[in-house]
């Protein structure tokens, strides 16, 4: 048995009971090769929350590189419109209800949705309660433009690789999507957003579908914190294609009913700060790593954004392992 279902194993209960996943542990205690797993749940598409924001600073082009090149399927962003109509890609202090703060990331008082980009970008990032990379990789990091980042993604990666851009700031629908437009992007990006009046305007400002699926040119997803029980009727009312759900709010229960509604599904793992928090609601676990992820990937969820995406690239890599020792030997 290998070490990370070991520790998947004794680190389980809490979450896994909110998840709805014992037996999926008790089929894998029997199943060591995760032949029987693997039938049941393909693995996930794997995205970069904020990049790899532990190792680099979050939401900058470092943080963007060393989460693709691990080999995951995309990253995930957050977007703000400013002053001078840029749009930054910075994520903030604040929470979702009050996003756009400074003084966590850079020291100083005020939001980012007050500042020009010629103002944005001399700020320095400082070692702030909103900073978890080593000190270190600080220096010389800045707040990109989104147009930085899709010409950097572009340029240097596959035409597979994709782009949630979460609409953190107000008015940020059609120029984030005529920026994507520009730059020939619309089949590699899902716009993204806790507000569902800012994904039905991305589906009214462009209701396009595809002739031969029927299903939307434009990607949409409804995040969800903490569902409501009519979570899937609201992201039926904005014609979403997606729903996100926080990692611990991902059962497997909703997950099948998601997919029944005909959704794609997508489970996110919150900011540093966050998972802080929960390493003492979930003190089995130490801290966010591949116990957590393969508890929310045997939901069955079709997408995960992680806050370490190398090692949720790690964890498929030795399930598939495992799959290919148990097979030869048989």
């Amino acid at each position: 048995m290998s070490v990370i279902y070991q520790a998947a194993t004794k680190d389980a209960p809490k979450l896994a009971s909110l998840l709805g996943v014992e037996e999926d542990m008790n089929l894998m205690a029997n199943d060591p090769g995760a032949k029987k797993t693997f039938a049941l749940h393909k693995p996930p598409k794997m995205y970069g929350h904020r990049g790899s924001l532990y190792e680099e600073p979050e939401n900058t082009i470092p943080s963007f590189r060393r989460a693709l090149d691990y080999g995951i399927q995309g990253i995930e962003l957050d977007v703000f419109l400013l002053e001078d109509g840029s749009l930054a890609v910075f994520h903030g202090d604040g929470g979702d209800q009050m996003p756009g703060g400074l003084e966590g990331y850079f020291g100083v008082e005020g939001s980012i949705m007050n500042l020009t980009y010629s103002d944005a970008k001399l700020l320095q990032f400082t070692r702030g309660n909103a900073i978890s990379c080593p000190e270190g990789k600080l220096e010389g990091a800045r707040i990109p433009l989104l147009e930085d980042v899709l010409t950097y993604v572009k340029e240097n990666y596959a035409p597979t690789a994709e782009v949630k851009i979460e609409l953190k700031g107000p008015n940020t629908e059609l120029p984030v999507i005529e920026m994507v437009e520009q730059f020939d992007m619309v089949d590699r990006v899902t716009y993204i957003s806790f507000y569902g009046d800012r994904i039905h305007n991305v589906r009214k400002l462009r209701p396009q579908r595809h002739e031969e699926s029927d299903s939307h040119v434009y990607r949409t997803g409804f995040l969800w914190s903490v569902p409501p029980a009519d979570y899937i009727q609201l992201a039926q009312d904005v014609n979403a294609t997606e729903i996100h759900l926080r990692y611990d709010m991902c059962s497997k229960e909703r997950v099948n009913a998601i997919h029944a509604a005909g959704f794609d599904s997508t489970s996110w793992f919150r900011g540093p700060a966050g998972m802080k928090y929960d390493m003492r609601r979930f003190r089995e676990f130490e801290e966010e790593g591949e116990g957590m992820y393969e508890l929310v990937w045997r939901t069955g969820v079709r997408a995960m954004t992680v806050n370490r995406p190398g090692r949720l690239i790690n964890l498929m890599k030795d399930l598939e392992w495992r799959m290919t020792v148990k097979n030869s030997s048989q």
